[in-house]
């Protein structure tokens, strides 16, 4: 049979078509895991072979600008890494992250005499780096943060308009066969939904990073989960990711667009004492919080240092599905495959987007990230 040039063209188009149409709904239906990379530290790349979307953590801000160090060459450094991690490791996407917890700088640059350098900014380093889209990490529009950062009541129509405009910009570079991606770190306690107009920004979005962790932390006295999916045995904890991801799912907030924040690291207390009648000892028992920052217990560190030895023991709450580590003495919270294996089937069974990991240098090639990859899918 002889076929016209003309229907040999609409064949072409349209396998053109439903390629891109597979390529777009291929990433939004599948489960994604999505890690934070540091970028200033140094990190196993073999690992990104299980992230799909890898968010580079992060570029400052200050007043309209964006950069990764004051310095140029040490700047320049950074750009030359991340470029050529996107270019070695082509199945993950990398995302600019911008800001991060301790960052200011976001109230300023979004005002909206402000807002359009900035957002320019943004996307001249997205197109300078070959990069697949943007994370903000505001994490306190509208809050001081306990007095470090400038903060504005209008910083929640401002957040509502970055995101918009955002969007807008991405949407206007050139494709490449690919959708640039927009998502947000986003806050847990239900006073966030005050400051930030989550269900007017998530139209503009592809993913919503929850941050669901740090339930509890080296601020408090007495031993606790960091990130328990329900709440515990003894009903004493007053919150649980279950109950973060309901305060977005009961707003009607697209649960594909949701990503469960999994912590790689941990929190501890030592100078717990040992309580035999409890069947989960140590738990909820005042202790002396140690200091994450000079004392690593990262779960690369739990699983080269701590697990299976010091005299530690590993502790399964069934009804929290929470894991702790404790040797009579330490007590450390801890995210481990039996918590994740929990975590996965929620995810599934609330048909979130799938799930995001704080962070990438705290983990190991076996990990939290592979097991999620494995899991998801």
């Amino acid at each position: 049979m002889k076929v016209s040039i003309f229907t040999k063209i609409f064949i072409a188009l349209l396998v053109i078509g439903m390629s891109a149409y597979m390529y777009i709904t291929n990433t939004k239906d599948e489960k994604v895991t999505a890690a934070y990379i540091p970028i200033y530290k140094t990190i196993d790349e073999t690992q990104l072979d299980y992230v799909d979307i890898a968010y580079i953590s992060f570029a400052n801000i200050d007043k309209n600008e964006i950069y990764f160090s004051k310095d140029k060459n040490a700047d320049e450094e950074i750009k030359n890494t991340i470029k050529r991690l996107k270019q070695e490791h082509q199945k993950t996407r990398f995302v600019l992250g911008v800001g991060g917890y301790a960052v200011d700088g976001f109230s300023d640059a979004s005002l909206d005499e402000n807002r359009g350098e900035f957002t320019d900014n943004i996307i001249n380093m997205v197109k300078e780096l070959g990069l697949d889209g943007v994370e903000i990490d505001w994490e306190y529009p509208a809050y001081d943060a306990w007095n470090t950062q400038k903060a504005r009541d209008i910083d929640t129509v401002n957040f509502t308009s970055l995101m918009k405009e955002l969007r807008e910009k991405l949407d206007k570079l050139p494709k490449k066969n690919k959708n640039y991606l927009l998502s947000f770190a986003a806050g847990t306690q239900e006073w966030y939904f005050t400051n930030v107009e989550v269900k007017k920004v998530e139209p503009y979005v592809d993913y919503i990073n929850v941050m669901s962790y740090d339930l509890t932390g080296e601020w408090s006295d007495t031993t606790a989960y960091n990130a328990n999916l329900y709440v515990d045995s003894k009903g004493i904890a007053t919150n649980s990711v279950d109950e973060i991801m309901n305060r977005y799912l009961s707003r009607q907030i697209d649960s594909k667009k949701i990503l469960m924040g999994i912590p790689a690291y941990s929190y501890g207390w030592k100078n717990v004492h040992r309580d035999k009648e409890k069947q989960l000892q140590g738990l909820y028992t005042v202790g002396y919080p140690i200091d994450i920052d000079k004392f690593d217990i990262s779960y690369k560190s739990l699983v080269s240092t701590f697990m299976d030895k010091q005299g530690y023991k590993r502790y399964y709450d069934d009804k929290a599905k929470a894991a702790y580590l404790y040797n009579g003495d330490i007590f450390i919270t801890y995210e481990d495959k039996q918590a994740l294996e929990a975590k996965v089937k929620y995810i599934k069974e609330k048909n979130l987007g799938g799930a995001m990991v704080w962070e990438y240098s705290h983990d190991t090639k076996d990990g939290i990230m592979k097991y999620l990859f494995d899991h998801l899918n």
